[in-house]
């Protein structure tokens, strides 16, 4: 007899309200995965490219980690495939706590942002792979499979960088990036898409002095001089992402 299991799908609902994470069943013996991201788009064209594997499918979907029910920890996914920057939410405590509460699932991170950024301490904080958005369906679904078998992924260039580093923390590779915290990272972003040290408070939620004290402690740890260098750095940050695909 066939196994069915209880899952869960993203869907809209029949007046074309919100999205919404609903109930569904799954009757076959695939490996499960569970997206997480606030894009429907990535959603549905994820779900499209499992849908003839023969050993995956798509088991459910939601658009921030908090959306999750709490049911889902009794039959967990294999693995997750998650954006880590979602709204306001940090990502990488989202890594450390999926980590946490379903132990035995592999992490995948699938992302609009730059590897060379984010990459390393996403792996640090639990992911077992990083994918950029602007790769093809096929490493994709390499990347699932290999996550699956237990092995971490990591595309090529990132390798190289990886390896650069190692090598010569100094070089010309060292990417000073890699100097900020998770919260600093968050608040450069900002700053690139244009928010102002009021808009960010409000987006982060925390207090209008917090961003200006998180805007000096970045400048120093990149060695910017000023604020309008500090602008012009998290610009090119954000353009580079979009240039390599950014959904």
């Amino acid at each position: 007899m066939p196994c069915f299991r209880s899952g869960y799908q993203l869907e809209q609902d029949r007046h074309g309200g919100e999205w919404q994470t609903i109930l569904y069943v799954s009757k076959s013996g695939k490996s499960k995965i569970f997206i997480v991201d606030h894009h429907p788009i990535v959603i549905l064209g994820l779900t499209k490219l499992f849908e003839n594997q023969p050993d995956l499918e798509v088991w459910g979907s939601a658009r921030s980690a908090e959306e999750i029910p709490e049911a889902m920890a009794e039959t967990p996914p294999d693995v997750f495939i998650v954006e880590i920057l979602l709204h306001a939410s940090d990502g990488f405590q989202m890594l450390g706590r999926l980590s946490q509460h379903y132990p035995q699932a592999k992490i995948l991170v699938y992302s609009a942002r730059d590897e060379a950024f984010y990459a390393e301490r996403a792996l640090q904080s639990g992911a077992r792979g990083y994918l950029m958005k602007n790769e093809s369906p096929e490493q994709i679904i390499a990347a699932v499979r290999k996550v699956l078998a237990g092995d971490f992924f990591v595309s090529n260039r990132l390798q190289s960088l990886l390896f650069s580093r190692l090598d010569n923390e100094s070089s010309e590779f060292a990417n000073p990036v890699q100097k900020l915290s998770n919260r600093e990272l968050q608040v450069i972003q900002l700053i690139g898409q244009g928010k102002s040290n009021r808009e960010i408070a409000a987006i982060l939620e925390i207090r209008l002095k917090t961003v200006e004290a998180h805007r000096f402690r970045i400048r120093e740890k990149l060695n910017l001089k000023h604020s309008t260098e500090l602008t012009q750095f998290a610009i090119h940050m954000v353009e580079r992402e979009g240039s390599l695909g950014g959904v």
